[in-house]
């Protein structure tokens, strides 16, 4: 059952982070929708190797301990995870599955008794990073789509673009493996733990099933449902010329993956939603479409709440049958 609720938060990042992750890449038309897929796979798998696997501990242990919470706290978190994202995807909007999943895990142990077992070092650490993440990359893609705006301004010839938007080549692999080492990690930390509630074991570690299971989950859910939040991010917020998305997509995996090495559980929904937001306001500010923006913005407000009370009531639901 841990393992179905497990997966089943995989495919609804999918549809959503997914969905955010190749948005640029097909708005700009640089690279084949054909390979976009592949190449973001391969980096994603690669992320845990590469940057460490800091992130899955703080999400499976600094949060909540659930080694001593139990699986049942943790299969109810992830349930309420897994709605409030199906909501949010319903309403064509990306939010940052961090929230969803550690607001799920907050209310449910709250409502369970177990507010004790709640770190709340942890919780700030999140929150602190996932704040940190939008106005990082906000900042970083002001900047670098500022530089590349004056390139092109200063008399850039069209085989100079033509290499830069190349670029993207290298910023989809950059990306890839900052969400695999990144967002990717928090379902990896959570099917860390399920191993060692299952086999026993006291000691947290990281091996290749709990990276695959859920990586081939994630990649169903991008298959089926990431079109929905790539249209809005792709195209509603504002026109991105490939030049523009290069240096957008770049400062989202610098942002992230300097968020892995460091261990704070970000968002990279909402790090590139924040490039995004930075590199239009350089673009042209009049052309950015801020009713999106603060639609988005938005939802990622009240998406805590609606994941702290799923998961509160969805504990006391798994409470009052276990009483029957």
């Amino acid at each position: 059952m841990l393992l179905f609720c497990l997966s089943a938060f995989a495919m609804v990042s999918g549809f959503n982070d997914g969905g955010n992750l190749v948005a640029t890449f097909r708005s700009s038309r640089i690279i084949a929708s054909r390979r976009i897929a592949p190449l973001l796979l391969a980096a994603i798998a690669l992320g845990p190797l590469i940057f460490g696997t800091a992130v899955s501990r703080t999400m499976a242990l600094e949060v909540v301990n659930f080694t001593r919470a139990g699986s049942v706290l943790l299969g109810v978190s992830v349930v309420a995870g897994v709605l409030t994202l199906v909501v949010t995807w319903r309403m064509r909007l990306p939010t940052s599955t961090t929230i969803a999943l550690a607001g799920g895990i907050v209310g449910a142990a709250a409502a369970s008794g177990h507010a004790a077992l709640i770190e709340w070092s942890g919780v700030i650490k999140i929150a602190a990073g996932l704040v940190g993440s939008v106005a990082a990359g906000f900042g970083l893609a002001w900047l670098l789509t500022g530089l590349m705006k004056r390139v092109t301004a200063a008399g850039g010839t069209s085989r100079l673009v033509r290499v830069i938007d190349k670029f993207q080549y290298l910023t989809i692999i950059w990306q890839g493996l900052a969400y695999g080492a990144n967002d990717q990690e928090k379902v990896i930390g959570l099917m860390a733990v399920v191993m060692m509630l299952l086999r026993h074991q006291t000691v947290y570690r990281v091996s290749w099933y709990d990276v695959l299971f859920p990586l081939l989950s994630w990649a169903a859910g991008l298959a089926l449902g990431g079109s929905r939040i790539s249209k809005t991010v792709g195209t509603e917020i504002t026109h991105l010329r490939p030049e523009n998305a290069v240096s957008t997509q770049l400062a989202a995996g610098i942002t992230v993956s300097l968020a892995a090495i460091l261990g704070f559980p970000v968002s990279t929904t909402q790090a590139t939603d924040g490039c995004i937001f930075g590199s239009g306001t350089v673009i042209n500010r009049h052309r950015v479409h801020w009713r999106v923006v603060r639609k988005i913005v938005g939802v990622w407000i009240v998406t805590m709440p609606i994941a702290l009370v799923m998961g509160a009531a969805l504990m006391l639901v798994v409470d009052k049958v276990a009483l029957l």
